[in-house]
């Protein structure tokens, strides 16, 4: 179901569900809410659109729903070969949240596959193997949520949209763009 709310006198969509996929959190206090809809400036447990700084202006309803930002950092090779991008990937991921892809083939053949967010491949039994061939990064800062009185990150799988809260140490520290990384550590402190 989608969410509307009031903004300068427009109705506008601001998200679906506990998704506030147009809202951030800090534009939350603009909108009116339209009776039957959720009121983003009380319900606790919403989900809020990235603080991006190229955003700032643009006010609540708009912008590109399925945005992230990437999680990464980049360090200097031991070699002293250049510098490698190391993608933020916590140990315990890949045996504890999984999500399911479908893979198409020309011939027709759909087959559905455990997504590990690109931390290990899945395992397909005797009958087929996996292998990366032009491997992308998976995991991204998606949206912030608000529980109990704090905001807490929400990272999300841009391959199977599996969600989930990490803490903001483990987070931060592969958040590249300085701006929104300033807005974000505000966020902690909250």
């Amino acid at each position: 179901m989608g969410e509307y709310a009031k903004y300068q006198g427009q109705e506008v969509k601001i998200g679906t569900c506990e998704n506030m996929y147009y809202l951030r959190l800090d534009d939350a206090a603009k909108v009116e809410p339209i009776p039957g809809n959720i009121d983003p400036k009380h319900e606790d447990g919403l989900r809020f659109r990235l603080p991006f700084p190229d955003e700032d202006g643009q006010g609540p309803g708009v912008g590109d729903y399925k945005r992230g930002e990437r999680l990464y950092q980049i360090e200097d090779t031991e070699t002293g070969r250049g510098k490698r991008v190391i993608d933020y990937a916590p140990a315990w991921l890949a045996d504890t949240i999984s999500g399911r892809i479908q893979l198409l083939h020309p011939s027709g053949l759909l087959v559905s596959v455990p997504c590990h967010h690109g931390v290990k491949l899945p395992d397909l039994g005797p009958d087929g193997t996996a292998h990366w061939n032009g491997k992308t990064h998976a995991l991204e800062l998606y949206m912030v949520k608000r529980t109990e009185g704090k905001l807490v990150p929400i990272v999300r799988c841009q391959h199977c949209d599996t969600m989930w809260a990490d803490d903001w140490d483990a987070v931060l520290p592969f958040v590249q763009d300085q701006v929104l990384r300033a807005r974000l550590e505000a966020y902690q402190a909250k």
